[in-house]
């Protein structure tokens, strides 16, 4: 691919993300006042030593759920037929996980940045200095970009209303556990060793060193930020190589024939 051709690419996926962003907004704004302000009063209301950590780890591993995100959006374009017409395009697939890895990340981004904005205004137990605040941003985008490509994996295997829902099922155990709600030493050895390698656990402790500074939820107790950031950009990089991949072994799946029988399956089992 030339040089001219990839910034076409990339002109097309900023529009493409530009129309999901104003397709989603009223839904976005929603959800974003709805869980600022549930985890900022939760952050409130607890005790001086758990909110600040429960906060701060709440802005990385919110990136995590950009996961949900994708996957979510990938199902919604694959009943909905539009997988099926972006594959005729001229490197539509290509264009198409562009696009949607930029909306994604920028409403993680919105969210994980109100969340942090909220903190600073309204939690006093958290304290925050305009250079943590900064330190915390590249920090922010590092956790959400490390996280895309699992949105891409997971929306590549769900083709029906069952396994839609049954794809959140573990995407939420991994969050559930990875020192979002309580400290890692309450949790089982072999579940540390499960978040050693995963962004859900790295995400949340670069957020927390970067902002309260106490190690007491961290594995080991104590915190690794050059190794944190090493494996967010270790899933950065193997992520999105790995997710091209399924993005286009996906997309050769995409024909009517396959729409139809997606669409089929979820008459019957939604009973329609």
């Amino acid at each position: 691919m030339s040089i001219r051709t990839f910034l076409a690419v990339l002109r097309a996926a900023r529009r493409q993300a530009a129309l999901d962003l104003r397709a989603g907004v009223v839904g976005s704004g929603i959800a974003l006042l709805s869980s600022v302000s549930a985890l900022v009063i939760v952050s409130r209301n607890t005790q001086a030593s758990i909110g600040p950590m429960f906060l701060a780890g709440s802005i990385g591993t919110i990136s995590c759920f950009i996961t949900f995100q994708i996957a979510s959006e990938t199902y919604v374009d694959r009943i909905g037929g539009a997988l099926l017409r972006v594959r005729v395009l001229p490197h539509g697939p290509l264009t198409w996980a562009i696009g949607k890895t930029m909306s994604s990340v920028t409403q993680t981004l919105v969210f994980q940045g109100a969340i942090l904005l909220g903190g600073a205004l309204f939690v006093e137990a958290l304290p925050l200095s305009t250079s943590q605040v900064l330190a915390c941003l590249p920090l922010m985008v590092l956790s959400a970009v490390a996280t895309a490509p699992l949105g891409f994996l997971v929306g590549a295997f769900v083709r029906g209303v069952y396994s839609f829902m049954a794809s959140y099922l573990p995407m939420f155990a991994l969050i559930g556990t990875s020192g979002f709600f309580m400290p890692m030493d309450r949790f089982p050895s072999r579940l540390q060793a499960v978040q050693l390698a995963l962004p859900t656990y790295w995400s949340g402790h670069l957020t927390r060193w970067a902002l309260v500074g106490d190690p007491s939820w961290e594995v080991g107790r104590a915190f690794s930020p050059v190794l944190a950031i090493g494996i967010l950009a270790t899933w950065t990089v193997l992520g999105f190589a790995g997710a091209s991949f399924i993005v286009r072994r996906s997309f050769r799946k995409e024909t009517i024939g396959s729409l139809a029988r997606v669409q089929s399956t979820i008459r019957s089992q939604t009973g329609l």
